[in-house]
Parts: C-alpha cells; sequence; structure tokens
C-alpha cells in the first residue's frame, strides 16, 4: 500500500513510500531518516496521521494503528529533554511539563547548621 509522509517543516516536503499493513511504525520512520537526515539536537523522532499530535509507538504495526492506503502522516524530528534541560528552560521562564527534579539537583535554602564540636 501507499502513504504519503510529510517529513519537513516545508509544508511541500513530502514522499510517498510503499509499506505493509504489518511494517513497524520504526520501519517507517528509519525510511524517512535514510532520506532526510537527522539534526545535531534531535534525539527522537516522530510519525503521526497528519494534522494530529497523537504519535504512534514504535513496536506498533501500521494496521494496528489503523494506518491505511493513502493515508498521509507527518513526520517530526524532536528532542527528549533530561531533567536538567527542563529546569534550566523553566529557571528562563519557559514552561515545560511537570518533572521531578532529582535528588542530586535539590537546593537547600536553610542556613547551614553549627558544627557539634
Amino acid at each position: 500500500m501507499q502513504i504519503t509522509v510529510f517529513y519537513s517543516p516545508d509544508p511541500d516536503k513530502s514522499v510517498d513510500l510503499q509499506v505493509e499493513p504489518t511494517d513497524t511504525v520504526k520501519s517507517v520512520k528509519q525510511k524517512i531518516i535514510a532520506l532526510y537526515s537527522p539534526p545535531d539536537w534531535a534525539n527522537t523522532a516522530l510519525l503521526a496521521p497528519h494534522g494530529s499530535k497523537e504519535y504512534m509507538e514504535n513496536k506498533k504495526r501500521l494496521a494496528q494503528c489503523r494506518v491505511q492506503a493513502g493515508d498521509v502522516l507527518k513526520f517530526a524530528y524532536a528532542r527528549n529533554l533530561t531533567p536538567e534541560e527542563k529546569l534550566d528552560l523553566n529557571m528562563q521562564g519557559i514552561q515545560t511539563e511537570e518533572f521531578a527534579v532529582p535528588p542530586e539537583m535539590n537546593i537547600n535554602t536553610m542556613p547551614p547548621r553549627p558544627l557539634p564540636y
């Protein structure tokens, strides 16, 4: 079956791919990565129906994601942020999703205790 995948911020860039319903989402992503190399900052790739933010899981087969012949998908590179990067962005006033601060990053604002000499 043939699907169309938009793979660039440029809305005119797309590719028609021959795939099977038994192909995995990961295999489709690999085909796009072979055509459109990732930028240095990217550490993940996303695939979703065009116009949706419901991203498909890598291990799922296209049939499980209800992908059919003629469907249009959107591929995008992304970056999974580390807790340190999220904290840095939040300190700059840029909101990210909720995250737990790792224990080694906790900041003690209490005054130091006197040493028991």
